[in-house]
């Protein structure tokens, strides 16, 4: 969704971030962004990890099924006779089917960690706002999206009666 322009707020101690916040997201304002100068449960939502954990999972047993059928496959194509045992030993097949299955699961999750983290961007255009600078360093950051004037200045108005210290409105 394309925003008009983005309100900006600065807060000095998490309790009237976390109100502002909670206020923001119950009159419909979308949250663009949040920044804090220390991690804390306020930040994360418990529903992000969710497509990490199944992409490792997928990634594991695709990897895990793919080096079984390789074994499967090189032991008819290159057919070797020891100790007169079958061909389809697949007791054997299974210990490194398994050690794939971790080593395709962690390369996995670690790609779809990369990606939903954002870390695979260098630079964001947030980190040229000056809130964002002290954010990183003594206060709470919350941008709302705005669409229209009248919006903007309730959003504004929020932001404010919920305890910001500085606000600001920049238009997009």
């Amino acid at each position: 969704m394309s925003h008009v322009a983005i309100a900006l707020a600065r807060f000095d101690d998490e309790s009237p971030f976390i109100r502002a916040r909670t206020r923001a997201h119950a009159e419909g304002f979308d949250i663009l962004g949040e920044w804090g100068p220390y991690a804390s449960d306020i930040f994360s939502d418990p529903d992000d990890t969710r497509p990490i954990v199944w992409t490792v999972a997928i990634t594991g047993i695709i990897g895990a099924v793919a080096m079984f059928a390789l074994a499967t496959f090189t032991t008819y194509a290159y057919p070797f006779n020891s100790g007169d045992r079958p061909l389809f030993s697949w007791q054997v097949f299974l210990i490194p089917a398994t050690e794939f299955l971790a080593l395709a699961g962690a390369i996995g999750g670690m790609i779809a960690l990369f990606l939903k983290a954002g870390l695979t961007r260098l630079n964001h255009p947030a980190f040229d706002l000056e809130e964002v600078a002290h954010a990183s360093r003594d206060s709470f950051v919350l941008v709302l999206g705005c669409d229209s004037g009248s919006r903007a200045n309730l959003a504004i108005d929020l932001l404010a009666q919920t305890g910001a210290f500085h606000t600001r409105l920049v238009e997009a």
